[in-house]
């Protein structure tokens, strides 16, 4: 279902979400004539240490980090987000790509989530653009301009679009640089069963499927499509929304006459 709704490129990621999340439900209920939609939209993250994990929290890069694909060049805005940059890393090269950032970003990142990378062994810290380069085959001279076109737009934005501030973690005097290999995971999907404001789920005219709710996962969420509007806690928001008016309206259906409980 991944390979037909989301394509190969995601199919062929990293999972790091639920193992029960199978689509089961999806299947059950199209026996039934259900509709779907949004099946296209997913939550995915452009970090996760290679091959398969543990995340790099997105800290990392909004406290300054850079991606670089395996020919050494950046190849957009990281921040538009951890899970609509999730598409720009399965594209590169080997679906792969090198988090590179500088002592003050590292510094800013402890404390966090981060510390499962480093507990995992899984940052190299080098004393070079050329020593990180070569433990990553890298062109050096491809870094070197990626990350001198980022020292130079301090206090304004790079060609990428991407807003620098006024001290850039990449200026001043050049020190330790840190990198991190990465792909792209996909955490869980979002399209799913089409349903009205009951949570009740609908075939492709409009009608209800009498006695069939859905909520959370199994219906469709909140994120548009791709996993471009995806924003973090779409997905819990949505559950624990959509099972409260499901569970209202459930209540409502099966006690005939009387009224639904509060819940």
């Amino acid at each position: 279902m991944v390979r037909e709704h989301l394509g190969s490129s995601v199919a062929n990621g990293v999972y790091l979400g639920s193992p029960l999340n199978t689509g089961e439900a999806l299947a059950w209920a199209a026996q039934l004539g259900a509709a779907t939609e949004r099946m296209g939209a997913f939550q995915g993250h452009a970090s996760v240490v290679a091959p398969s994990g543990p995340l790099v929290t997105w800290g990392v890069v909004v406290n300054g980090a850079i991606l670089v694909n395996t020919e050494g060049r950046r190849f957009g805005n990281e921040l538009v987000g951890y899970s609509a940059y999730s598409r720009s890393v399965m594209a590169q090269p080997g679906a792969e790509a090198v988090e590179v950032f500088p002592e003050a970003c590292l510094a800013a990142c402890r404390g966090t989530r981060f510390e499962e990378v480093l507990e995992a062994g899984a940052m190299g810290t080098f004393g070079s653009v050329e020593e990180l380069c070569s433990a990553h085959g890298l062109p050096p001279e491809r870094l070197a301009a990626a990350v001198d076109e980022v020292r130079r737009a301090a206090g304004g934005a790079d060609g990428f679009g991407r807003p620098w501030p006024r001290e850039s973690p990449f200026g001043g005097v050049p020190g330790a640089l840190h990198a991190v290999r990465v792909r792209a995971a996909l955490f869980h999907t979002q399209g799913g069963l089409r349903c009205d404001a009951s949570q009740r789920v609908l075939r492709a005219d409009g009608s209800p499927i009498g006695g069939l709710f859905a909520a959370g996962g199994t219906a469709a969420g909140l994120s548009g499509h791709d996993a471009l509007g995806y924003l973090s806690g779409n997905g819990l928001l949505h559950a624990v929304v959509s099972g409260r008016w499901a569970g209202r309206a459930a209540a409502g259906v099966w006690c005939d006459g009387v009224p639904a409980p509060s819940l």
